[in-house]
């Protein structure tokens, strides 16, 4: 465990205040509300998510492989299933989003928000994905991408990303993630492109929707 890791896990959701109280909270809100079945997060970090979850949900699980973010992500869900704010059958797990240890088909809906960006392949992990999903199951997913319509920004994301990879947890800067969900056999029932607000502009192309697996 890493000196780096304590601290982005220590002021990670401080950082994100902002952005989060400008678009992050309402589109993760509005994206998760219609969520249903068995349902796995991965990379969930601190657990940001927990509040927008339907109580309607047959059960949640939640992934996260670092050390540092599990223990707040531990707490966190302790907390909220004491005061009963979250779906009572709630648990988390230490896996990397790439190596799931749970039987194929054994999960209705997959959440990724966030993560893409700095998991170590996509692809691997978009498969391990599809894997554990049940055929028809859904992929919900909330990610900041590369600049594809901007060339300039591409160069500033470009210029920052080796230093953003070392400072922010393997962040990448410049992934296709759209193409790489479409690449990985799923197909898209709903995209939105939209650019967030309240961070720096590198991290403001974002795609949010939902996906589903054949």
């Amino acid at each position: 465990m890493s000196i780096r890791s304590y601290f982005m896990a220590k002021f990670y959701d401080s950082s994100m205040q902002e952005i989060e109280k400008l678009c992050f909270s309402g589109w993760r809100s509005e994206l998760l509300s219609s969520v249903s079945g068995d349902v796995l997060e991965i990379g969930s970090g601190t657990g940001i998510n927990l509040v927008h979850y339907p109580k309607s949900i047959n059960s949640l699980v939640l992934t996260e492989p670092d050390n540092h973010m599990l223990k707040l992500l531990y707490k966190n869900i302790e907390q909220r299933q004491v005061d009963k704010s979250i779906v009572e059958n709630t648990r988390a797990e230490k896996f990397a989003a790439d190596k799931l240890e749970f039987p194929d088909d054994s999960f209705d809906t997959v959440v990724s928000t966030l993560v893409l960006c700095s998991v170590d392949s996509p692809v691997a992990t978009l498969n391990e994905i599809k894997r554990v999903l049940k055929p028809n199951g859904k992929l919900y997913f909330l990610e900041h991408v590369v600049a594809a319509d901007k060339p300039h920004l591409i160069k500033w994301q470009k210029f920052f990303q080796p230093f953003w990879i070392h400072m922010c947890g393997n962040c990448h800067l410049t992934r296709d993630t759209e193409s790489n969900i479409k690449d990985a056999g799923f197909s898209f029932e709903r995209i939105d492109r939209p650019y967030s607000t309240g961070g720096p502009s590198i991290v403001s192309p974002t795609i949010k929707g939902i996906a589903r697996s054949h």
